[in-house]
């Protein structure tokens, strides 16, 4: 094969061919990257002409200056092709060559183009154009397209055409439209005596396409007062528009009641049309009549492409857009207003098709001894005739060539040789136009040479990746690609038809070299790249479509992952635009990539983007954000003001994307100016108008509001005012009565009638009466103060019906409605007479029984019979009473007070006054259940346990005998089993209980009744949670203790633990008592208490000190109290049980001896002031008493007292070695100083620290009031009495 000569390729050539190839060659890309980035190792590559520009398929319109005036417009016939050698250009006009030199400076030519400029249109340049590009390889043939002039000529003049129509008839008026070119736009205006324009726009009125203006029902609205109805032109081309056809339209008015037509056909599409494919076809049906008709549009036998359709003119014009030749059939338009019988009209539609290409030919490079192929197919409706054109010629009238031939419309070129290089175009035509492509042929000879080798390519796994490898040569070279010394083949591997690679869904394992191989008959070449593949970028949390009211917050979340090697970014985009975060301050981005939009509005609606991106890919997810806003305020457009009504019109100004419900129509008048009242609340969304009533003698001011479901917009503006003429009134006052405030007269009332019912001035009422006994005459009295609504007659006999009317007038007469007549009633007086025998006729219940009496006679009542009180108290409570009907001669009484004499009457009454009792009964009643406690409350104490506090019923309703507690969880909605609380609280006076064993973070509901020997009352409840079991901190206990009674020699003492509600921290669930004798290191501990709030800590030896502490529990949280001693009492210590018989005798024995012991005070102080002593010092020295001083009397310490016990002390307290805990302070009425069976528990002993030495001896008493104390109790219990002057002297040897 002969080699193609090297030589350099111009900059220019190089621009110029690649503009043309890369439009219509996928092949000869590579190609021309070569020619521009290569160096001379590349050929000189050739070919013919290819259009890159040329006019339309339809017309050039250009226009021509009418005036000196007007400048020239100059237009453009375009033609550009791109070929090498560089192309020269010729021109036909009608068939015959066009020689534009001949027309002086009035068109030239575009340099290196063969565009037309024609700068100075005149008519002459009207015609048919064609243009032509050709090379030495070729000419290629433009379109042919036709240039016209556009024009738009004037209206004929005529005079104002008055014209008269009758209300509510439909209405044609006629207009003559100009000739022009493009064919006008025709529409209609109204037009005032000073020439302003204002556009018509209403549902009633249509234009047609002919121009005419049809009314569909014509309204007095619609006469000419002040301005014409003209008919315009317009040329949007030209930009030209021109009036004409003015008329002056009068309206003959008839009564509503005969303002009904039946729908009638005013101007519709002719019953079978016709559309081109592709375009938009309206089908027109005007109907008139009144009501407005209402138009419906259907299709025979089919759906309409509900796409595609739309409705203009309120309805009247059905447009398809884009028409497809499937749309063709019938269509049919149905109109109907209530009146007469609804029409129908057909209209077949035949649609057309302009052909188009659904083959077209393809630019073609080859190498000699190659065959090619130009196929072309096209459709139109009707079908096409396909013709070839070569170098500009007709394929007939071309040069022949035995190796091409035409075969079913395409055209095969075999065994090609150099001179075989050429143009071919493809034209298909039918009636309604043609398409035209102009292609070549261009043979080469080059060798394979790789122009763009593969590089080092990266990418993610689950992508299609190409492996780029352009190619140049001809014959086209064959391309292999080669991995790992295999081919690559099919499957997920593609060879793109200009060399690159195609890998689809790559994997990991996809990563390693690849090698290019580009081969043809004249040369190969190969090249080598390489591909990594990493983990793609996924979202994982994707936004979400959210709807939000203006002014809240929007918020959308996203997040996403990606390979570990990569750097991650996410940003945000609102329709497809990134937002930027500093300029728009609304709108954060937080840490986590949540977009989070601050008081949105209805202008943030949209769609946002979650974008997250690497340096390799990207990933996506979009949501839409609904900004939804209160409506616009509404444009109020019009108001027509009649006597009765006015009639409103309005356009609706944007629903900020939340449909209109409904519109609201205020109004305010002169009466009261800074007060808008509703005139009409639900207007449909779907009207613009509406009409309200008025009142006469009324300045009134409109404005409409619209409502959506975010709420109602602002007021539109108001309207110009409405001034009503005067009239009588239309109505009487409301609210007419009768009644007596006194047993001698009549008060008649009424509800005064506003300003606006007045209808006229001096307004005022006329008030009559009567009594209703058919022998008087009406009496009647004028009030003249409108705002007055009563009258009082005086003097009127007691409880008589009256006949009473209440009549409006003004200045100009009556109202024009009568006035209703009601009965009424002069005043009332207390009844006479108390009902007799009344009677208890049983006992229903605790709280219920039955009475009766006899009815009292009709004439002592004296006023309207409203029925019987029964009245009931106690002695201790205020009177009730019970209504009861004025036929009852016999009711149950209820709400009687259980357990206590309840006293019961009855009487009469009517409507204002009581009468007389009747005699009294009484009745005790039986004791009956509790009702509900008050104030009942609980407080967590830890995770498992509530402290539970409440106050007694208020009604108790006999003698309390304890409480019942029950308690069910909480779940949701749902309760769970009622558990009870045991044991059962038998003490009516307790208000405090434990309530364990439940189950932490837990809500329970719990239930407390009170109880009497009738049962349980009525329960009370309450919910509440327990702590839930993350740890926390617990306050730190305290606790209270007694001495119980001492058992076979072993003490025990009762620990009373004290939740700390008040402290900083959880009060523990549960507690248990820690103990250990004085001295020892060690404590021990008991068992946990988990239901009760105390414990007793038995096994105690008796006349020892202990120190004790409570250690409150929650779950494994637990907090200590503070330590106490706490001494044991000896065996033998007394246990004293008062008599209850022998209180006389014990008050002259305590003051005897309180006589008594005065005198030793006297004798034991004069003993000491002589120095004397007695010998008990020595005695307690031999019984191990070592801490006693020689002089004065040694102090002690008296711990603190509360009701239930000792509370525990501070850490750092030092016990006293003694301990006077036997006063008499401390057996007063506290109960906790006694056990269940009543014996005493004080204590006798001194508080001691042991000495490991000595044996622990019984404390000396060292008080004076331990001594008055001691005597008492001496003299109190029988068979232990001591004489207590010797006792006393003993001591005060002592001291």
């Amino acid at each position: 094969m002969e080699q193609v000569s090297a030589a350099r390729v111009s900059s220019s050539d190089r621009r110029s061919l690649l503009r043309r190839t890369q439009l219509f060659s996928s092949y000869l890309v590579p190609v021309l990257y070569l020619l521009i980035h290569s160096q001379p190792a590349a050929g000189l590559v050739q070919s013919p002409p290819f259009m890159v520009k040329q006019p339309p398929t339809t017309e050039v319109l250009f226009q021509v200056a009418q005036r000196q005036d007007e400048n020239d417009k100059p237009f453009l016939i375009e033609c550009e092709a791109e070929g090498d050698p560089q192309p020269k250009y010729s021109w036909v006009k009608n068939g015959k060559e066009f020689n534009w030199q001949a027309y002086d400076d009035r068109i030239s030519q575009q340099p290196g183009r063969g565009t037309l400029v024609i700068t100075a249109p005149r008519d002459e340049d009207i015609g048919q154009y064609q243009c032509y590009a050709k090379n030495e390889f070729g000419t290629a043939t433009s379109n042919s397209v036709f240039v016209r002039k556009a024009e738009l000529n004037s209206f004929k003049d005529e005079e104002t055409m008055p014209i008269t129509a009758d209300e509510g008839k439909p209405l044609k008026l006629p207009c003559s439209p100009p000739d022009g070119w493009p064919k006008p736009r025709v529409y209609w205006i109204q037009q005032n005596l000073q020439g302003a324009l204002k556009s018509i726009n209403s549902s009633r009125i249509t234009v047609d396409p002919e121009g005419h203006l049809w009314f569909s029902n014509v309204t007095r609205n619609d006469r000419s007062q002040d301005f014409y109805y003209a008919c315009a032109a317009f040329s949007p081309f030209r930009n030209e528009y021109k009036l004409g056809n003015r008329v002056f339209l009068n309206v003959a008015p008839i009564s509503s009641s005969q303002n009904k037509h039946a729908p009638e056909i005013q101007y519709t599409t002719k019953r079978s049309t016709v559309a081109l494919k592709g375009e938009d076809v309206d089908l027109w049906c005007i109907i008139g009549g009144t009501p407005l008709p209402e138009i419906k549009w259907a299709r025979k036998g089919g759906q309409l492409p509900t796409d595609r359709v739309q409705y203009e003119n309120y309805g009247k014009t059905l447009r398809i857009q884009d028409v497809d030749i499937s749309d063709e059939g019938s269509y049919d338009c149905d109109a109907t207003n209530g009146v007469g019988t609804p029409i129908s009209h057909s209209v077949t539609l035949s649609v057309y098709a302009v052909p188009y290409f659904t083959v077209e030919p393809e630019i073609q490079n080859a190498a000699e001894g190659e065959t090619v192929e130009f196929h072309c197919e096209a459709f139109g409706k009707p079908s096409p005739d396909i013709k070839w054109i070569h170098n500009g010629v007709p394929l007939e009238q071309a040069p022949l060539n035995p190796r091409r031939e035409l075969v079913e419309g395409k055209i095969i070129i075999r065994d090609l040789k150099k001179e075989d290089t050429g143009n071919y175009g493809c034209n298909a035509t039918n009636s309604f136009g043609y398409v035209y492509k102009d292609v070549y042929v261009n043979v080469l000879a080059l060798p394979a040479e790789i122009t763009e080798p593969p590089t080092d390519h990266a990418s993610v796994d689950g992508k299609t990746v190409i492996l780029r490898c352009r190619v140049f040569g001809a014959p086209k070279p064959l391309v292999r690609w080669i991995r790992e010394q295999q081919e690559l083949t099919g499957g997920r591997y593609r060879i793109m038809d200009y060399g690159d690679l195609e890998i689809s869904s790559v994997t990991f394992v996809d990563a390693g070299s690849y090698t290019c191989y580009a081969e043809n008959k004249f040369g190969s070449d190969n090249r080598t790249g390489s591909l990594v593949v990493k983990e793609h970028t996924r979202i994982q949390d994707r936004p979400e479509d959210y709807e939000v009211a203006a002014e809240n917050t929007a918020i959308f979340r996203c997040s996403a992952v990606a390979d570990s090697t990569l750097t991650l970014s996410i940003d945000w985009l609102r329709d497809n635009t990134t937002i930027d975060f500093e300029t728009e301050q609304r709108y954060v981005k937080l840490q986590d990539n949540s977009l989070t939009i601050d008081k949105a509005s209805e202008l943030d609606s949209g769609v946002y983007t979650c974008l997250a991106r690497t340096e390799l890919d990207n990933a996506s997810a979009e949501a839409t954000l609904v900004v939804q806003d209160k409506p616009n305020a509404p444009e109020l457009t019009g108001i027509t003001c009649n006597a009765r009504d006015a009639t409103l019109s309005w356009r609706a100004m944007g629903d900020n994307r939340s449909p209109i419900l409904y519109y609201t129509i205020q109004y305010n008048t002169s009466f009261t100016p800074d007060s808008w009242e509703v005139a009409y609340k639900d207007v449909p969304a779907t009207e613009s108008s509406y009409t309200v009533s008025v009142s006469p003698w009324a300045n009134y001011t409109f404005r409409v509001i619209a409502r959506n479901k975010i709420g109602p917009s602002k007021p539109s503006s108001h309207s110009d005012v409405c001034s009503t003429p005067p009239d009588v009134p239309f109505m009487n006052p409301d609210n007419v009565k009768g009644h007596g405030n006194r047993p001698d007269n009549l008060v008649i009332s009424w509800t005064p009638m506003p300003e606006i019912q007045h209808n006229a001035p001096k307004f005022r009422y006329i008030v009559q009466w009567k009594l209703n006994d058919g022998t008087e005459r009406w009496n009647r009295e004028e009030i003249k103060d409108w705002r007055r609504s009563d009258l009082t007659v005086p003097n009127q006999p007691t409880y008589r019906p009256y006949l009473i009317r209440v009549r409006a007038i003004n200045e100009r007469g009556e109202s024009n409605v009568a006035p209703t007549e009601v009965q009424g009633y002069s005043g009332q007086d207390k009844p006479l007479q108390a009902p007799e025998n009344f009677t208890l006729l049983s006992v229903v219940d605790y709280k219920t029984v039955v009475v009766s009496w006899n009815p009292v006679p009709p004439e002592s009542l004296r006023g309207k019979f409203e029925g019987y009180k029964v009245e009931h108290w106690t002695d201790d409570d205020d009177v009730e009473e019970v209504l009861f009907k004025n036929d009852a001669t016999q009711a149950a009484v209820e709400d009687l007070v259980p357990f206590a004499k309840n006293y019961l009457r009855v009487r009469v009454y009517n409507t204002d006054h009581d009468g007389p009792v009747s005699r009294t009964v009484e009745v005790v009643m039986e004791e009956g259940v509790p009702g509900p406690v008050e104030l009942f409350e609980a407080f967590p104490l830890g995770q498992s346990a509530f402290y539970l506090s409440w106050k007694k019923p208020e009604k108790p309703n006999g003698i309390l005998k304890g409480y019942e507690i029950y308690y069910q969880k909480v779940q949701g909605t749902e309760l769970g089993q009622r558990m009870r609380r045991t044991p059962a609280i038998d003490n009516p006076d307790q208000t405090l209980a434990k309530l364990a064993g439940l189950e932490a973070g837990t809500k329970y509901r719990i239930h407390i009744h009170a109880k009497t020997g009738k049962g349980q009352g009525e329960g009370y409840f309450i919910e509440e949670r327990t702590y839930d079991t993350v740890a926390a901190t617990l306050a730190k206990p305290r606790f209270s203790w007694s001495q119980q009674r001492t058992e076979n020699g072993i003490s025990t003492i009762r620990v009373n633990w004290k939740p700390n509600l008040e402290g900083q921290g959880r009060p523990g669930s549960h507690f248990y008592v820690q103990y250990k004798r004085y001295g020892e290191t060690t404590y021990k501990s008991t068992d946990p208490e988990l239901y009760d709030d105390f414990q007793d800590v038995r096994g105690l030896e008796p006349g020892e000190t202990y120190v004790f502490r409570v250690v409150a529990v929650d779950g494994k949280v637990e907090q200590v109290s503070e330590p106490e001693e706490i001494y044991t009492h000896p065996l033998d210590f007394p246990i004293i049980v008062p008599p209850s018989d022998t209180t006389g005798w014990f008050i002259g024995l305590i003051v005897a001896l309180a006589f008594l012991i005065l005198i030793l005070i006297l004798v034991c102080i004069v003993k000491r002031n002589r120095g004397g002593k007695y010998a008990v010092y020595e005695r307690e020295i031999a019984h191990g008493r070592l801490d006693y001083d020689e002089g004065g009397f040694r102090e002690y310490s008296q711990p603190t007292d509360e009701r239930s016990g000792r509370i525990s002390m501070a850490s750092d307290f030092r016990p006293p070695h003694e301990s006077d805990t036997d006063s008499m302070v401390e057996y007063g009425d506290d109960g906790s100083k006694f056990t269940e069976d009543g014996s005493f528990i004080g204590q006798y002993g001194v508080k001691k620290k042991p000495d490991p030495n000595l044996p622990s001896p019984m404390a000396t008493f060292a008080s004076k009031d331990r001594i008055f104390h001691l005597l008492i109790l001496n003299a109190a219990i029988p068979g232990k009495n001591m004489n207590p002057a010797r006792f006393f002297l003993l001591n005060c040897e002592y001291q």
